[in-house]
């Protein structure tokens, strides 16, 4: 799958499919090529809207000198401040959810001179939906994913949950005002699946709220006053030598490297089904149909995918549990002492014990105060790793099962490879 700057890369380089603002714009065919990319893409389709400004690029990557059309892109470009379209669209839809324009143009008058009237055109929130299903239909098999900055994750965000696609994009508005009910349940049952990374101090990457769930806000501790519009740039997120997203660790990104942690855990899953997808293709390819084996094989496969990343999910939430629970333990522990300690200093002429038998008279000791809580949170510790060995052995059981059907079936076997 693309990598998290791969989709910068691709966000950034969709500006360039404007032609008002590019003499050589991205056009279909064109290979676009970047050192930091993981790989090559190939344009497959753009689309430069002349009515409402809105641009984009579908582009699958290279593989094997071809595009590898089962897993495509589409790149919506962000508000350009030179093109007045953009700044209408900033207004009328991301700020009062409009799915119309209403622009200005001239036309000629009876005399020399030209009126201005008002036009209405479909938002771009409508033509980057009808540019989606257009790629959607010409790449029925494909995995399809969106991106962009700015407005253009905002449009992204809009057609990813509209369309059920996974979503990794920057800096972006939030759509949810103007999502269908399908689109905002679909939301709400599938956290994971669309990404909205956005700095802290960004005030228009954080516009609309959070209603879609996408959001992972990020501290990258740029003081109180960089460059003007330095917390909406692209430039200013980091990649480590995978081209994964690098979230500094601060107090304030433990929520955010927790929630990283969860997003990539659901993009393994993705992967997942999509090569599930491919290997049903081939199966059905190969003898016009699905054998018994071969639907056991894939049904089979599918639950482990499922059960995996529950299990998954459940160990990064255990992990997290446990943390906090261990915490919690050296606080108990940390408020006894201090206990002692004030009761102490308040009550210097007493000996230990006294101090002892005065805090036991209110029900004050260590046995209530530490020992007891601590074994309840000792029996949640091993209750957590009892079910995480109930998921090992489920993967396991249908791995097996997966291996001895594998065995009987010769031709399975050797389609399999």
């Amino acid at each position: 799958m693309p990598t998290d700057r791969d989709y910068k890369i691709l966000s950034d380089e969709s500006y360039e499919v404007d032609s008002n603002k590019n003499d050589q714009p991205w056009e279909k065919g064109d290979i676009l090529s970047n050192s930091k990319l993981s790989t090559d893409y190939k344009v497959l389709q753009v689309k430069d809207n002349k009515e409402n400004g809105m641009q984009a690029m579908a582009v699958a990557p290279i593989k094997n000198g071809k595009p590898d059309t089962s897993q495509v892109v589409i790149a919506f470009a962000g508000t350009n401040a030179d093109d007045g379209l953009d700044i209408l669209t900033d207004t009328q839809t991301v700020g009062l959810n409009k799915d119309t324009l209403t622009t200005s143009v001239e036309v000629p008058s009876n005399s020399s001179k030209t009126e201005t009237h008002k036009k209405i055109v479909d938002a771009q929130s409508v033509t980057a939906l009808q540019f989606a299903d257009e790629i959607r239909k010409k790449y029925p098999n494909a995995s399809i994913s969106t991106t962009g900055h700015s407005l253009g994750e905002y449009l992204a965000l809009l057609v990813a949950a509209e369309n059920k696609w996974l979503n990794v994009g920057f800096n972006g508005p939030d759509p949810y005002g103007i999502l269908s009910n399908e689109a905002k349940e679909w939301v709400k049952n599938n956290p994971g699946w669309l990404t909205n990374f956005r700095n802290r101090g960004d005030a228009i990457g954080n516009l609309m709220g959070n209603g879609t769930g996408a959001e992972i806000k990020i501290s990258l501790a740029m003081g109180l006053n960089p460059l003007k519009g330095a917390f909406h740039n692209l430039s200013t997120w980091k990649f480590d030598d995978k081209g994964r997203l690098i979230i500094p660790k601060n107090d304030y990104n433990k929520k955010a490297i927790q929630q990283e942690s969860e997003r990539q855990l659901m993009q393994q899953f993705v992967m997942g089904m999509v090569v599930l997808q491919e290997l049903k293709a081939k199966f059905q390819a190969s003898s016009g149909g699905l054998s018994t084996n071969e639907k056991i094989y894939l049904e089979d496969s599918q639950a482990l995918a499922v059960v995996q990343l529950a299990s998954s999910e459940f160990e990064l939430a255990m992990t997290n549990t446990i943390k906090i629970y261990q915490e919690c333990m050296l606080d108990l522990e940390k408020l006894w002492q201090q206990c002692v300690s004030k009761a102490r200093n308040r009550a210097s002429d007493l000996s230990h014990g006294e101090i002892m038998e005065t805090l036991h008279s209110v029900n004050c000791t260590e046995s209530t105060m530490v020992t007891l809580p601590n074994e309840e949170f000792r029996e949640k510790i091993a209750k957590a790793k009892q079910m995480s060995e109930k998921f090992t052995r489920l993967v396991s059981e249908i791995k097996s099962k997966l291996a001895e059907l594998v065995q009987r079936d010769q031709e399975l076997a050797r389609q399999l490879g």
